[in-house]
């Protein structure tokens, strides 16, 4: 099955209000609730809602001020990395990135000072890290894209299907033949 327009929907409408009824999703998409049933049940055997949770008002709850830190790492110390992140009580997100840096962690506090701490006292004392780079927020307007913006019609792959892929993290080294070397049969390495 792939994801089509009403699935689309139907994550949409539950991204605005987790706890809409199967009885509501179907009204507002206009399907019975028996084929509301089986689409909630499949995005979520499926993987593509992972979880429920509530959002937060950051500032309300006392997290004013968020910074983006970009983060290098030693190449050889992403695991080392990685096993700490949970540590970090202030981590929102983190992502692997292409580019400068290798990673981006969002990162939410009380205040500017408190940031400062984070980064110049806790990461910066990593082995894993080489070096970070701190932007902070000064606005947020958008959290969400909607499924509609280019996923449409897209196969879904299943956990099996992602097997033998290079672990996020890590950097696949490609050897380029050189000309007269290529062997059609035989991967780059």
């Amino acid at each position: 099955m792939q994801l089509d327009d009403i699935h689309i929907g139907m994550v949409d409408l539950l991204r605005r209000n987790g706890r809409l009824s199967i009885a509501a999703l179907a009204e507002q998409l206009g399907i019975s609730r028996s084929n509301a049933y089986q689409r909630y049940d499949w995005l979520i055997e499926t993987g593509v809602i992972t979880g429920f949770t509530a959002t937060l008002d950051f500032r309300a709850a006392g997290f004013g001020v968020a910074a983006l830190v970009f983060v290098s790492l030693e190449q050889n110390q992403w695991g080392a990395f990685r096993e700490r992140l949970p540590t970090v009580p202030e981590l929102e997100y983190f992502a692997v990135t292409a580019g400068a840096h290798d990673g981006m962690l969002l990162v939410r506090a009380a205040d500017v000072a408190a940031i400062h701490e984070l980064v110049a006292m806790n990461l910066a004392q990593w082995p894993s890290i080489k070096s970070t780079e701190t932007v902070f927020v000064m606005d947020e307007q958008w959290d969400r894209v909607s499924l509609g913006a280019g996923f449409a019609g897209r196969a879904l792959r299943s956990p099996g299907e992602w097997a033998g892929e290079s672990p996020l993290g890590s950097t696949r080294h490609l050897r380029i033949a050189e000309p007269g070397e290529e062997d059609e049969g035989a991967p780059l390495r």
